[in-house]
């Protein structure tokens, strides 16, 4: 019932679909078939799930059902580690009973949460599904296409995950970097359910956390630090693609910042990073031209920001 979800979020824009499908076949792989998935997310009116960074679905497939609830995980770079767990129900309706008792926050009625619980968004879209082998591990490829739903409101699903069935992230982050010659793709940090969230509430959400000019990296340990750096380099992308004042301002701020995080561990760089072409996009990034899809769904920003999770990874594993 219990797994770790361990998966690579990438963003996809429609014109880069064909080469994914190209780049996928050069390995050894099972393909599956479409399919036409259907989830509805709850939440209570005071949004007491999202307080405990918990997500509750129900997914339909082929007439067979799901119930999934997702707990408190981290992300380290554009890596995604959650635990979730998952029962079979006979139709869609909830059964918070059914889940282990000691997911819930101590002292929960969860009897008391369940009547409290109502429909909050939900979601349609197409899975296709591979499954391939790539050096000694195995790993799931789904595209998903179709549309987030929040009363009159919706936003587009175009993504694909890469999740790590068996083996090693040190591999999962290897065959992540297969695609990055391919124009299209950005690593994201957003899961279905906290779009659905934003699109309840009209507007994304914005993590006061977050804002600059003050990242004290240099007094934290070198993961730490990273860590930190390459989190509110995703917010201020996710700001910028969303045409947020100031976002592109402090998105160049925050890369003046990395480069000089890299100057102060020039003797711990992995050459990865070295080569990866942080400059070239800080050059980019000045232009006052440059549209945000335009450097964000770019190959070079994807292999930048593979590299620093790659770096990242390494050091929170060692």
């Amino acid at each position: 019932m219990r797994q770790l979800e361990i998966e690579l979020k990438l963003s996809v824009l429609p014109e880069a679909i064909k080469r994914i499908r190209e780049k996928i076949i050069c390995f050894r792989y099972t393909h599956f078939s479409l399919h036409k998935l259907s989830n509805i997310y709850f939440e209570t009116v005071d949004h007491q799930l999202r307080r405990w960074d918990m997500g509750l679905r129900i997914r339909g497939c082929d007439g067979r059902y799901e119930m999934t609830i997702k707990t408190a995980g981290k992300v380290i770079g554009g890596l995604h580690q959650r635990p979730e767990y998952n029962v079979e129900i006979n139709k869609p309706e909830l059964n918070l009973l059914a889940f282990p008792r000691e997911i819930s926050p101590k002292n929960t009625n969860v009897a008391h949460l369940q009547s409290q619980l109502t429909t909050l968004f939900y979601t349609d879209f197409s899975r296709e599904k591979w499954i391939v082998t790539y050096q000694g591990s195995e790993i799931e490829i789904v595209l998903d296409q179709g549309s987030i739903y929040a009363g009159a409101r919706k936003k587009p699903i175009m993504e694909i995950e890469l999740e790590l069935k068996k083996g090693t992230l040190i591999e999962l982050l290897a065959f992540a970097k297969e695609f990055v010659n391919i124009e299209g793709l950005r690593l994201a940090n957003k899961s279905k359910a906290e779009r659905g969230y934003s699109l309840v509430q009209h507007s994304d959400y914005i993590d006061t956390k977050y804002f600059l000019p003050h990242c004290n990296w240099h007094t934290m340990p070198i993961e730490q630090g990273l860590n930190q750096l390459l989190a509110y380099w995703q917010h201020y992308e996710e700001c910028w693609l969303d045409n947020q004042p100031q976002a592109k301002q402090n998105l160049s701020h925050l890369l003046v910042l990395i480069q000089a995080f890299l100057v102060h561990y020039s003797h711990s760089i992995p050459h990865f990073v070295q080569a990866s072409p942080l400059k070239k996009i800080m050059a980019l990034l000045a232009t006052a031209d440059i549209q945000p899809q335009q450097l964000c769904y770019s190959a070079d920003w994807l292999r930048c920001k593979l590299a620093f999770t790659q770096w990242l990874t390494a050091l929170t594993l060692s």
